[in-house]
């Protein structure tokens, strides 16, 4: 039987910043290395829609502003967490990041159309490790799984 060849040029590597989602990160950059493919590192903020934006019992002007400025704050400490993982290193050399992508929305649907915007032949993703598949398998990494046209590496946390 002859196997077809296996071209990686490009890796996604998709994170929450959760330490099940970073452990993922060696074999995302072990991949890129292995195929000296591009690497680019995407996080997506959930966008919660029936969310409540104000708080009952005070101004509203005063409640927008506190949720605007909590918001402010949560991207802020979300895009230094994703510059502390794209300042990593990788058998001691800094890694090349093509580029490194933060998104808001639903997280499946954003990994996928980043990875169809950047034409990508992998996503690698973490989850948390489990003894059931079901309770395994998270909504965003069953959502990208189902749907993806390419592989999807899905790494479980090793303690």
């Amino acid at each position: 039987m002859e196997l077809a060849s296996v071209f990686i040029r490009h890796v996604l590597y998709a994170t929450d910043n959760s330490e099940d989602a970073r452990c993922a990160f060696g074999y995302a950059a072990a991949v890129a290395k292995q195929f000296d493919a591009k690497l680019t590192l995407l996080h997506v903020i959930p966008e919660f829609k029936d969310m409540v934006a104000f708080d009952f019992g005070i101004e509203r002007s005063v409640a927008a502003q506190k949720w605007f400025s909590v918001n402010k704050d949560f991207y802020e400490e979300v895009r230094l967490r994703l510059m502390e993982i794209a300042n990593s290193t990788y058998d001691g050399k800094k890694l090349a990041l093509e580029d490194v992508v933060l998104e808001k929305g639903n997280p499946a649907k954003m990994i996928l159309q980043v990875a169809e915007e950047k034409e990508c032949d992998l996503i690698v993703m973490g989850i948390k490790g489990g003894g059931v598949v079901d309770e395994m398998i998270g909504g965003t990494v069953r959502g990208v799984m189902r749907r993806a046209k390419i592989p999807v590496m899905v790494m479980r946390h090793q303690a």
